[in-house]
């Protein structure tokens, strides 16, 4: 038994947080079976207030009666690691992308993601992954270059995703013929004769006919990130906050990935409703390289090279939402600051799940 005081603005949910033990409620039955009757206590505890807590042998001993119990505050995972079962992942999921200069919205888009789970061959799952219903600031824009736009990926998709046991995009390849592509691309040209029209087309059959460009420009999308980032192959360490990572998300469009140092914390039942695990990944700039830079086609990111140079001033947070009962991705809400000189930029992303197979 350890005496201890409480601090200013703590509750007994931090408390609990702060020495490892799994239900406050079995904090404060604790203390007011060690104390005298003047100290126990219904609520919450106050700041200055005395409190009894368990040492580290007995927190052990009082977790494993919480679990017993069915009566933990957290869903801890065997061994640190999320038994994530990726094939889970087939569904429709609504995206929403918001832009903001300071606090005003520049430009908000939408659009609709299917993924088919097309079958599991050794050991990879493998997916057929299409996007529609495209919309800026809530209306379909009917516009000559987003038809055109429309009409160029619509002949593209499906595309296959081949997804390691682990949910790591592994590759992504067409379903079609090439020259059945750029031949159903050409006929395009039938509706849109005009230079501009035929430029852009040209240009996608270029991407088309190279499949190191396809993997790329498809890989590339935040999208993907957020379905299939090392956030889901990261373990907690010795508690709720995992160990520190390191991965790239696609802030800006079409500018490579910027590099962040993560960290991932798994939020308690207190916060969260019985229905859904929920996890906070905070994502601290360890890029070196200048915004023109992430422009660059070849622009590698190297730590070691340029340490003095500062990293681009910008933040990451998301918060992941899964259902308790299978683990199954319901919604991911994220957020992306950069501090620029003049003002902040900030992106807001959602993606939720509009089916209900889970």
């Amino acid at each position: 038994m350890i005496i201890y005081y409480a601090k200013s603005g703590q509750s007994l949910a931090d408390l609990c947080n702060e020495i490892r033990l799994e239900n406050p409620e079995y904090l404060r039955d604790y203390h007011n079976q060690k104390c005298s009757k003047l100290e126990r206590f219904d609520g919450d505890i106050l700041q200055g207030m005395k409190l009894y807590i368990p040492s580290s042998t007995e927190i052990l001993e009082l977790n494993k009666k919480i679990r017993d119990n069915n009566q933990s505050f957290y869903d801890l995972p065997a061994k640190g690691k999320f038994p994530f079962d990726f094939k889970l992942w087939e569904g429709a999921y609504q995206v929403t992308q918001t832009a903001y200069s300071d606090n005003t919205i520049l430009a908000k888009y939408e659009n609709k993601v299917k993924l088919d789970l097309e079958g599991i061959k050794n050991g990879y799952y493998h997916f057929l992954f299409s996007a529609f219903d495209f919309r800026k600031n809530e209306n379909i824009s009917d516009s000559k270059v987003d038809t055109l736009a429309k009409m160029c990926i619509g002949i593209i998709y499906p595309i296959r995703y081949s997804i390691d046991p682990e949910g790591k995009l592994i590759n992504i390849v067409l379903t079609k013929k090439t020259e059945d592509i750029v031949s159903e691309l050409d006929t395009i040209k039938n509706f849109f004769p005009d230079l501009y029209s035929c430029d852009y087309i040209e240009k996608m059959k270029g991407i088309i006919e190279s499949p190191e460009i396809i993997s790329q420009k498809f890989k590339n999308t935040l999208f993907n990130s957020f379905m299939f980032g090392i956030f889901y192959r990261t373990q907690l360490g010795n508690w709720v906050t995992s160990n520190v990572y390191y991965d790239g998300y696609p802030w800006i469009f079409d500018a490579q990935p910027i590099q962040f140092e993560f960290q991932n914390i798994l939020l308690s039942k207190d916060i969260v409703d019985d229905e859904r695990v929920k996890i906070q990944q905070k994502g601290t700039s360890i890029d070196n390289r200048n915004l023109e830079d992430l422009y660059i086609t070849d622009s590698k990111f190297d730590q070691k090279t340029d340490i003095e140079k500062k990293p681009i001033d910008c933040e990451h947070f998301a918060e992941y939402l899964f259902n308790r009962e299978n683990l199954s991705l319901y919604k991911i809400e994220a957020r992306f600051q950069y501090f620029g000189h003049e003002n902040t930029q900030r992106k807001d992303f959602l993606l939720e799940r509009i089916t209900d197979n889970y």
